[in-house]
């Protein structure tokens, strides 16, 4: 199956309707903030999406500038940025010639992007290219050993997959080993996503609990313990080989 277009990204996001224009990766975005001082940084997101943790890199101080080959899912970023009252400058433009001159960011990242083409390694020396010594990318991919794995395979075998038509997927140990040999150091790593439905609630049983009875019925100090073991199991080795995603940071050498 052929990579999608930027025409069937634009069919994507002209029937996108989810509603919640802050929607952001907690993860991504806080690896990123531990390792670089965003008041001194200027940050790329390449294949932007919505724009939740970009405009949210931007509210914490950073200067980010976002690319997309879909000029309608740079206007949905706009709104989303609009959200956070911060300015996300906007570039339509192609990831494997990036626009940008070299050495011109302190980081990359994307997410749900790199599992879109059949060979990344053009796509990363292109990022490569334009960070600055020492800086970082951020590379947020799904992961192989997950049953989302087997649900996704099946309906792209259906041709009814609504990401872009094809798409693939990495291990941790795979993923690590590409970045490397692109010059670059691994530094973090994290996995989130649950799949099926009931794992996720099973996460996220503290909102489930304040959409369910607009309220706290167990007490906040209560929940504390039980959302630093899930936080402990997203970074910890199993997470990173069982979870629907997983983000790696990597510095360049």
């Amino acid at each position: 199956m052929t990579e999608a277009t930027g025409q069937d990204w634009d069919a994507y996001w002209q029937h996108y309707e989810q509603p919640d224009y802050t929607n952001y990766t907690p993860e991504l975005v806080n690896t990123i903030q531990t390792h670089v001082n965003l008041a001194q940084s200027r940050v790329l997101e390449i294949g932007v999406g919505t724009g939740g943790n970009s405009s949210l890199l931007a509210e914490r101080g950073a200067q980010v500038i976002v690319l997309d080959f879909s000029i309608l899912a740079l206007a949905r970023t706009q709104r989303t940025a609009y959200q956070f009252d911060v300015e996300l400058p906007g570039v339509l433009g192609d990831a494997h010639w990036l626009p940008f001159a070299s050495q011109s960011f302190d980081v990359v990242f994307h997410q749900g992007f790199l599992e879109h083409f059949h060979d990344p390694n053009p796509l990363l020396q292109e990022q490569r290219r334009i960070l600055r010594k020492s800086g970082y990318l951020l590379v947020d991919v799904p992961q192989r050993y997950n049953l989302y794995t087997l649900y996704k395979h099946r309906l792209i075998e259906k041709g009814v997959w609504p990401y872009g038509g094809w798409e693939r997927e990495f291990s941790y140990t795979e993923l690590c080993d590409l970045l490397r040999s692109h010059g670059f150091d691994v530094v973090a790593a994290y996995g989130h996503g649950y799949f099926p439905r009931l794992f996720r609630m099973l996460r996220n049983l503290p909102n489930v609990e304040m959409k369910v009875f607009k309220r706290r019925i167990i007490p906040e100090k209560c929940w504390r313990p039980y959302q630093k073991l899930w936080d402990r199991y997203e970074h910890s080795v199993a997470g990173l080989h069982t979870l629907q995603c997983i983000g790696v940071l990597a510095r360049v050498k």
